[in-house]
């Protein structure tokens, strides 16, 4: 049975991106405007990153610059010491409180505004424009469809690409999504472990294991690269110009990482950190990845991704000195290669390994592979149901270099005739293809008052 319900703004996905994008426009003023979030998740706020219950599990970021607010940085932090004023803005605290903060936010929000959101629970399949009005329509699995003037697809995350064909990996037993936690269940302990990646997922994924008392563990990336840690004692970026050395013509990624490495070696002989320098590069990092050419961000993807993701993305140092231990003990073993095979063997699996560098492909025996190679941005290559639909019928596009789909300035996505589509908008991760960085608080917090702004223009 088809239930038809209307709204001003329906709101697609309440992760970060959701969330905030439903506090500004509270914060900005809807007056008699109605405004729907609809998740598949009946428990709002919490999106991918935040919805974790294991307290093990901590930020990346210290909570001085966790704020979801962008014109109160103190704000997160002032919510930490209601619940342990030993909280300072260098603490490193868990998700799940994370995730409880941004319920409070957006409470915290309609309760100043005088005004609530309507929570939507049910998965969305379709978003359509509707013929011979201004109006689309949001179809819900469930039959519901919602009319609304504008929508805005505030999408996260999707599962990582497979590294091999589905007819090798359904043999096996193979998790293909890393933030799948109710999956990790069902891993036996008396097998070994590969899990796909070295980054921040991947230790995600090893934490759980070895919490959970497994102890023979693979990780294993085409460089065998670890995160670095933050500083035990972390501080704020300086409020500096655009870097100089970026401001050329016909900027190369060479060029680029020869330039910040002299900066970063300079900086080091004052006394400075190479952290410092790359904190300082946050603000401008769009501008930079603007002045790359198609050809440099293609060779960037290809050479130096690896090493960028590494310094940019870093661990606490509580989950950094976890993560030494592991490897120390060698519970935990890092290795650089690629997945060329997997075959099943009764009750385990052999998986063929082409390491870094070697000629000689090497054979492990393993129970069980963990993909966590990183979220899947190209949209050609997603399989949801929303995403296949909004492409199919040209009404979004993805960039060349499959890092997300296009926009316009004013996040408008942009169709498959190259023309933006009036009221669909979109905030989240795949603003890479156009900003690069898009997936940290600080930047998707900027987004997302900027994209409420445009919706009540």
């Amino acid at each position: 049975m088809t239930t038809i319900t209307k709204s001003d703004i329906v709101i697609v996905g309440s992760g970060f991106s959701g969330t905030l994008t439903a506090v500004n426009l509270l914060s900005l003023g809807l007056g008699d405007k109605e405004v729907v979030i609809i998740d598949s998740k009946p428990q709002i706020c919490r999106g991918l990153a935040y919805g974790t219950g294991d307290d093990n599990l901590l930020l990346n970021v210290p909570a001085g610059n966790m704020s979801a607010l962008h014109k109160i940085p103190d704000h997160f932090l002032k919510y930490c010491q209601t619940i342990d004023p030993a909280f300072n803005e260098g603490s490193f605290v868990s998700r799940r409180i994370y995730g409880d903060y941004l319920e409070f936010t957006l409470i915290e929000a309609e309760q100043k505004a005088a005004k609530s959101i309507k929570r939507t629970s049910g998965t969305v399949l379709s978003v359509r424009p509707q013929v011979g009005t201004d109006h689309f329509c949001v179809s819900l699995a469930d039959g519901t469809i919602v009319q609304a003037l504008k929508v805005v697809l505030a999408l996260g995350h999707f599962q990582p690409q497979s590294p091999l064909p589905s007819t090798q990996l359904n043999q096996i037993s193979y998790i293909s999504n890393p933030w799948d936690v109710s999956a990790f269940d069902h891993v036996r302990r008396d097998t070994q472990i590969l899990i796909l990646g070295t980054g921040l997922t991947a230790i995600d994924a090893l934490f759980k294991l070895t919490s959970a008392g497994h102890k023979n563990i693979t990780l294993m990336s085409r460089k065998g690269l670890l995160p670095h840690p933050h500083r035990a004692t972390p501080k704020p970026p300086s409020k500096n110009s655009f870097p100089q050395f970026f401001d050329v013509q016909n900027l190369t990624v060479r060029y680029a990482i020869k330039a910040l490495r002299e900066s970063i070696r300079s900086r080091c002989r004052d006394g400075e950190d190479w952290r410092d320098a790359m904190n300082e590069l946050r603000p401008y990092t769009p501008e930079i990845w603007s002045k790359f050419s198609t050809k440099e961000k293609k060779r960037f993807l290809r050479q130096a991704i690896g090493f960028w993701d590494i310094h940019r993305h870093r661990l606490s140092p509580v989950a950094y000195n976890r993560l030494e231990k592991l490897i120390a003990t060698e519970q935990a073993t890092i290795l650089a290669g690629r997945l060329v095979d997997v075959t099943q063997q009764k009750d385990k699996c052999i998986a063929i390994i082409q390491p870094r560098g070697g000629d000689k492909n090497k054979q492990l025996s393993i129970g069980t592979i963990i993909n966590c190679t990183g979220p899947n941005s190209d949209v050609e290559k997603v399989t949801s149901p929303l995403i296949q639909q909004l492409l199919s019928e040209g009404l979004i596009a993805s960039d060349k270099l499959g890092l997300g789909i296009l926009i316009n300035d004013q996040y408008e996505v942009i169709n498959a005739n190259n023309q933006s589509v009036a009221g669909l908008h979109y905030i989240g991760p795949l603003l890479k293809s156009k900003y690069w960085e898009a997936i940290a608080v600080a930047e998707l917090r900027k987004h997302a008052q900027q994209v409420a702004s445009e919706l009540l223009r």
